[in-house]
């Protein structure tokens, strides 16, 4: 198959680089990938690399640096550009398939559908208009709003088949009368490449040259605090697990909002002694999974949210690392109460139970070891990078097998 791929998240981000690349430089084993994305300039420094990447791959990039200074006005000239490259793409590559990954590509890919009669493979990513919603930033009652919303059920019901991170979300779509055969649930994986399990030597050596001693046990959230992320709670709670063990330092590992970390620790009077706030490459990111001991990240429920699949869990899977996170986020609660990977907290509970709470996960911080293969009996089944590779190839040969 001749593919276009086009992504909103730039290649040279570490999701991109995770959750697009990773699985296109598999696929283009059997199929030929071109690539559209939008890429951000504070990523620039990351292109030459990408680019490498690619070529050595025999992967075609074209980005645009994704603007959105003038708001939809931004967004639709964006979309025109992408529509004009695309056009040219198809005519001369004789590209069979879009590749979609989320709304905005979506509906560029349904319009070269409508123009070139090729195949359009929507993977949703999450309930983006319902996003805006829930944060506020659009009202239901508004215009925008309900034509958005058009449009996104119009690519539910226009795309030949659908990938979407959740169960959840696949019965929310065949509520909207989208047929289940063409809905593939692939759930954000990760691979054992960037994501492995070290030694203690190399483990406790790590450790050292970031100031924390063998004992010192470390929770650690990693990328960016603000937005969907309830970051106030995760302090809280850390205020009150450092309360009882002295040996508990949080780890922070983010790289654009170190100011606002300071304010949130300030705000509750974390001991300053006890917090690191780190910027770390992808490449880097599985030595600090592998020096925490849990990882920490609460994200504000919503009906959205039902939609989505933190890449953190999949990553602290294959790390061998619990995550404390919360309830009604995508399919996590059935990933948690299922296997042993760590502790699960109901956000409308926490400060009713903070005491308790944090005593649990100190114990459960204590006894992490004892279940190893749990994290590699859950990884294998649904996490792994190479599973959803085999179910992308597996929608690519079907849509083929339609021309």
């Amino acid at each position: 198959m001749k593919i276009l791929y086009i992504s909103l998240t730039g290649l040279s981000e570490p999701l991109g680089r995770s959750q697009v690349l990773e699985y296109l430089i598999n696929l283009s084993d059997e199929n030929k990938i071109h690539i559209l994305s939008f890429e951000r300039e504070d990523d620039a420094a990351s292109i030459e690399e990408i680019k490498s990447i690619v070529e050595s791959n025999n992967i075609e990039w074209k980005y645009y640096f994704y603007s959105n200074k003038y708001g939809v006005i931004s967004t639709v000239w964006q979309i025109l550009r992408a529509v004009f490259f695309g056009s040219r793409l198809i005519i001369k590559c004789k590209i069979k398939l879009i590749h979609a990954r989320s709304m905005i590509p979506a509906a560029i890919g349904l319009i070269l559908k409508y123009l070139h009669g090729i195949k359009l493979l929507f993977d949703i990513r999450g309930f983006s208009i319902d996003e805006k919603l829930d944060s506020g930033r659009l009202s239901q009652t508004s215009f925008l709003f309900n034509a958005l919303k058009k449009i996104d059920n119009h690519l539910y019901c226009s795309s030949d088949h659908i990938v979407t991170l959740t169960h959840k979300a696949k019965k929310i779509l065949v509520g909207k009368n989208v047929h289940p055969d063409a809905i593939t649930v692939i759930p954000t994986c990760a691979s054992k490449t960037f994501f492995k399990v070290i030694g203690n030597v190399e483990k406790n050596k790590f450790k050292r040259t970031l100031g924390y001693s063998v004992n010192d046990r470390v929770i650690i959230h990693t990328g960016t605090v603000s937005g969907w992320y309830d970051f106030d709670s995760e302090v809280k709670l850390i205020k009150e697990i450092m309360k009882r063990n002295q040996d508990v330092h949080f780890l922070i590992v983010n790289k654009k909002e170190h100011l606002f970390i300071k304010q949130v620790i300030g705000k509750y009077k974390l001991n300053q002694k006890k917090v690191k706030i780190v910027s770390a490459s992808f490449d880097e990111m599985y030595k600090y999974l592998n020096i925490a001991d849990c990882s920490l990240f609460f994200i504000t429920p919503s009906y959205s949210k039902l939609a989505s699949m933190p890449t953190k869990f999949a990553e602290n899977i294959a790390c061998h690392l619990p995550s404390v996170t919360n309830t009604e986020i995508g399919d996590v609660d059935f990933y948690m109460k299922n296997y042993n990977v760590g502790y699960l907290v109901d956000l409308k509970k926490l400060d009713d139970n903070l005491f308790s709470i944090a005593k649990q996960i100190s114990i459960m911080i204590e006894n992490n070891g004892d279940n190893k293969s749990e994290y590699d009996r859950l990884f294998r089944k649904y996490f792994d990078k190479s599973i959803a590779v085999y179910n992308y190839k597996n929608i690519y040969n079907s849509i083929h097998d339609g021309f």
